[in-house]
C-alpha cells in the first residue's frame, strides 16, 4: 500500500471546532465537532436499514451483522475519492463516495448502526469501526468493502469500551482507546496496537502508551508509521503525539482546544494547530514543529499575527505552501471572537502570510488535493456545499450538496 506524502488529521476537538454541516456564513459557534475474531467471516449481505422508530429492540450484543449494511455491493474506489458521512442522530450513519469531479456522481455504499468511531484505510477497500456492545461495552471489528466479510479484532469484555480506531500507513495494524466504565468508577486503560493479516483478522494486541490519566482516543498514525497522533480526554481535549518506536509521549502547551496536525516530508515537517475554544476564545495557534529536534516555532496566532487559526492548516501536494482558515484577531478589549468572518488564506513555508484566497469568505478548509482545495461552505438556503476551489480563486467546482446537518468530510482515498 502506497504511504502518501502528506499527512492529514483531524482531532477530537471539545470545542471550538468548525461545524460540519452548519451555516457557513455565520461565525465559529463553539459546538464542538481486546482481541478473538468473529467466528464466521462470512460476507454481510445488504439488508434493510434498522427502523428509526422509537422502542426499536437493542441490537443482540455481539451481532456484527446486525450493524452494518452494504448499500452497494463490491464498492471500492476507482480514484481519488471524497468519502463523507450523513448522521441521521438516531444512530445510523451513512458513507457515500463523492468523485472529486463534479462530472461524477456520489454513491451511497454503506451504513453503520450504533458506531461510534470509525476510519477508512488510506486505499479505502477496509474500515476500522467501533461499535456499541450491548449497554455496557464497545468492541472493535474491521469490514471488508469489496468481500462484505466483517469480524471483531477486540474481545467481548462487559464494562470495556474499546474507541476511535486509526490504521497504520501500511494497513497491517489498528491503534485504539481503552477505558473501563462502571456505574461507580472510570478508568483508562491506554492505548493498544492490534495486528491484522491480510483476512482483517486479529494477530496478537499489544498496549503502547498508559494508563495515562483520563486517557484519550487516537486521531492517527504519521506516513512513516513513526507517530501516533492523539488527543487527552478533557474539557478542550489535547494534542499529544507518541513517538511508537520509543513510547516517549509529546504534549504540546498549545492555546485553545485540542489541535490538528499536518505533515509533509521536509524538516521541520509538522503543522500543529489549535481551533480556539469555547464562547468568548481564546483563539487558535499554530505551530511548526520539527520532530527531529524538537523545535516548535510559532506561526500563526497568539503574538505572531493578526490573524488566527480557527480550522485545520494544510500542506500543499507539494509541501511548499500550507492553507488555514482564519479570522481576523479581534480588538483587545473585544471578549469574543466571533465577530470577525471566516476566510481561506495561503502561507509559505516558514509561516509568512501570501495571499488569502479569493471567494472562500465564510468557507472552511478540508483538504488540499491535486486538483485544489477541497472547502466547506453553506449557500443562502442552508445546503451544505463540498467544493473544489483553487488557489488563485475563481467559480468553485461544487462536487456535493445537502440539507442534511450532521454531514461530514470521513476521508480522501485513492486505491
Amino acid at each position: 500500500m502506497r504511504r502518501p506524502a502528506l499527512w492529514l488529521i483531524a482531532g477530537v476537538i471539545a470545542c471550538g471546532a468548525p461545524p460540519a454541516a452548519a451555516n457557513m456564513s455565520a461565525t465559529p459557534t463553539d459546538q464542538p465537532a481486546t482481541p478473538t475474531p468473529i467466528a464466521s467471516t462470512t460476507p454481510i449481505p445488504p439488508t434493510a436499514p434498522p427502523s428509526a422508530a422509537a422502542g426499536i429492540p437493542q441490537i443482540t450484543r455481539n451481532d456484527l451483522s446486525a450493524h452494518i449494511r452494504l448499500v452497494k455491493n463490491g464498492w471500492r474506489p476507482t480514484g481519488r475519492t471524497l468519502v463523507v458521512t450523513v448522521a441521521d442522530g438516531l444512530g445510523t450513519a451513512k458513507f457515500i463516495a463523492v468523485p472529486n469531479d463534479a462530472r461524477g456522481e456520489p454513491v451511497p455504499f454503506l451504513e453503520l448502526t450504533d458506531a461510534f468511531g470509525w476510519q477508512l484505510r488510506p486505499d479505502g477497500r477496509a474500515l476500522a469501526v467501533a461499535f456499541t456492545n450491548g449497554d455496557d461495552s464497545a468492541r472493535i471489528a474491521t469490514l471488508d468493502l469489496a468481500s462484505g466479510a466483517a469480524r471483531w479484532v477486540t474481545v467481548d469484555e462487559p464494562g470495556i469500551y474499546d474507541r476511535s480506531p486509526v490504521w497504520s500507513p501500511d494497513g497491517s495494524s489498528i491503534y485504539y482507546g481503552e477505558s473501563a466504565s462502571t456505574v461507580a468508577n472510570y478508568g483508562d486503560r491506554g492505548l493498544f496496537r492490534v495486528s491484522v493479516d491480510g483476512s482483517l483478522g486479529d494477530l496478537g494486541t499489544r498496549l503502547v502508551h498508559g494508563p495515562d490519566r483520563n486517557g484519550g482516543d487516537p486521531v492517527s498514525v504519521s506516513p512513516d508509521g513513526r507517530w501516533l497522533s492523539w488527543t487527552r480526554g478533557q474539557a478542550g481535549g489535547s494534542t499529544d503525539v507518541l513517538d511508537l518506536s520509543t513510547g516517549v509521549n509529546k504534549t504540546f502547551d498549545i492555546a485553545g482546544a485540542s489541535g490538528l496536525v499536518a505533515w509533509r516530508t521536509t524538516r521541520p515537517r509538522a503543522l500543529v494547530v489549535s481551533t480556539g475554544c469555547c464562547a468568548g476564545g481564546p483563539s487558535g495557534q499554530l505551530l511548526l514543529w520539527d520532530d527531529v529536534t524538537g523545535a516548535a516555532t510559532d506561526a500563526l496566532g497568539l503574538s505572531s499575527s493578526n490573524l488566527s487559526p480557527v480550522g485545520m492548516a494544510l500542506w500543499n501536494p507539494t509541501g511548499t505552501r500550507f492553507a488555514v482558515s482564519v479570522i481576523d484577531r479581534p480588538a483587545p478589549d473585544s471578549r469574543s471572537v466571533r465577530n470577525s468572518p471566516v476566510s481561506i488564506t495561503i502561507f509559505d513555508a516558514s509561516g509568512t502570510y501570501r495571499s488569502k484566497v479569493p471567494g472562500t469568505e465564510a468557507v472552511w478548509v478540508l483538504a488540499w488535493l491535486p486538483e485544489g482545495i477541497v472547502a466547506l461552505g453553506s449557500s443562502e438556503d442552508g445546503t451544505t456545499e463540498l467544493s473544489l476551489v483553487s488557489e488563485a480563486g475563481g467559480s468553485p467546482q461544487v462536487l456535493y450538496r445537502t440539507r442534511e446537518q450532521n454531514f461530514r468530510l470521513a476521508a480522501v482515498v485513492s486505491p
